[in-house]
């Protein structure tokens, strides 16, 4: 599959770039085939850079099959650039999935304050155009899967199309019935939302229900990641950029985020990673309800619900001047806290079952359930990760599982490692695995260990013969 697939992304990305950084920017795919770009590379889209000589000696075709990136500094002196045509700097790194390299990404300075700009910021323009491969090659791979990572988490959900609501949220305990509770009561409002708890606690998911509890629901509802959107790209991934091409006179913008979410609701996620100067700015969002995108003088009307989650603490952030004070005033209108799973352990059977389920579901298995000894183990463990942890281990298990019932032996090592029963972790393991090894053998001294004599044994243990050669391996008894 080649980049061309996702060419919209591709060039969202190198205009994202040009605006952060003012410097232009040019993608190609691994035929060096021209992909994205700005500037004198709009419109070359579709052409070849180098001729498309893969096999060829420089820059751009040395990267691909080095896998490493290029600086040079003065590309009329270059004897390995192939430019000529005004390029006076340029830095590239490689597009990378795995370990294979599917194009290259170019910051091209065409003028010499653009080319001091890559002198003195070397390193740090490297490091970000490292950042913007893997988001590439992160969308590379989810459009080759057919899938997304939203739509992921809404298969765990449901099985309907329809988006999330409070009654996706699988609970019994009195805690999360409360939380559910007051974000159905504050669903109809405009005001701020600011969820707080744990990583991995369905903050994300009830922000979601919220919206769609809302008379807003049928708008947009739009995520913005403040972790995962390197700081110089968030601002104009929130407010959105405007440029006038010089010489040309042509323009070209990007709408924000606050404005695609306009009548709807945005999702700021981890907001307590957004940098200082981009609070100053969202502030005045909120505050006027008009934005200002990167390179414009003219404001825009937006008519946005603010919800934002964090899993740090934002009072200890504002004594330690990372946060601004005004700013969590705004947002903490109405908090919400969800508390983690190791203080509401009635909640962990519920979960358990319900996505055990959906995993067998989607795996194909009939899974009914578990057994007592697994589930024991699983109840006694702490759950640091809470329901995304929950995720990780059912969906490990299932597969893992070729019988009807999840089997103590075929859950993650860190569960009988890390479980409060009386004896120590070590000897629990020990324990296990010695009783596990008696019984395996005993069976096999019965049926033989021929190739019959084991799957006679796989059946009087009631397991599959798959299973059974892998506890085998583990246990060194082959």
């Amino acid at each position: 599959m080649s980049l061309e697939l996702i060419q919209d992304t591709v060039q969202r990305v190198a205009n994202a770039i040009t605006a952060a950084l003012d410097l232009e920017t040019e993608i190609v795919d691994d035929s060096l085939k021209i992909i994205g770009g700005t500037g004198r590379y709009a419109d070359k889209t579709g052409e070849y850079e180098e001729n498309g000589d893969i096999n060829g000696n420089m820059v751009y075709a040395n990267c691909l099959r080095s896998g490493s990136g290029y600086i040079t500094i003065d590309s009329r002196k270059d004897k390995n650039y192939g430019g000529g045509k005004g390029e006076l700097a340029e830095i590239c790194t490689p597009v990378k999935a795995g370990n294979v390299t599917l194009g290259i990404i170019g910051l091209i300075a065409f003028d010499e304050q653009q080319r001091q700009k890559i002198i003195d910021k070397t390193s740090d323009l490297m490091e970000f155009l490292r950042i913007m491969a893997e988001l590439i090659a992160d969308a590379y791979l989810v459009d080759e899967n057919r899938s997304s990572l939203e739509d992921t988490l809404f298969s765990l959900i449901s099985d309907t199309d329809e988006g999330p609501s409070l009654d996706h949220i699988i609970s019994v305990s009195r805690q999360m019935e409360n939380v559910k509770m007051r974000a159905l009561q504050v669903a109809q409002s405009d005001s701020a939302v600011l969820i707080s708890g744990d990583s991995g606690i369905g903050k994300s998911l009830l922000a979601r229900s919220i919206h769609r509890e809302s008379n807003r629901a049928d708008a947009p509802f739009i995520t913005v990641n403040c972790t995962a959107t390197p700081d110089i790209l968030l601002e104009s991934e929130l407010f959105g950029y405007e440029k006038t091409e010089a010489g040309t006179g042509e323009k070209w913008s990007k709408p924000g985020k606050l404005k695609i979410a306009g009548g709807g609701t945005i999702f700021l996620d981890e907001v307590g990673d957004m940098p200082l100067h981009i609070q100053e700015k969202f502030l005045f969002a909120l505050r006027n309800r008009k934005i200002y995108p990167v390179g414009s003088v003219a404001p825009v009307d937006v008519n946005v619900r603010v919800i934002a989650a964090t899993c740090k603490s934002l009072e200890k952030m504002i004594r330690e001047k990372k946060f601004r004070k005004d700013l969590y005033f705004y947002l903490n209108v109405i908090p919400i806290y969800i508390p983690p799973l190791r203080e509401r352990p009635d909640d962990i059977d519920v979960l358990l079952d319900h996505i055990t389920q959906k995993f067998a579901a989607r795996l194909g298995k009939d899974i009914r359930g578990m057994t007592d000894e697994a589930r024991r183990a699983l109840n006694e463990y702490s759950w640091p990760g809470n329901v995304r942890e929950i995720e990780n281990v059912i969906e490990y298990a299932v597969n893992m599982e070729d019988g009807e019932q999840i089997h103590l032996e075929n859950l993650p090592e860190n569960i009988l490692l890390k479980t409060t029963d009386a004896v120590g972790h070590d000897d629990l393991k020990s324990r296990l695995a010695s009783a596990e090894r008696k019984i395996i053998e005993e069976c096999l001294e019965q049926t033989g260990k021929s190739l019959q004599g084991k799957r006679e044994a796989a059946k009087m243990l009631g397991i599959s013969e798959s299973t059974l050669y892998r506890r085998l391996r583990a246990l060194e008894l082959l």
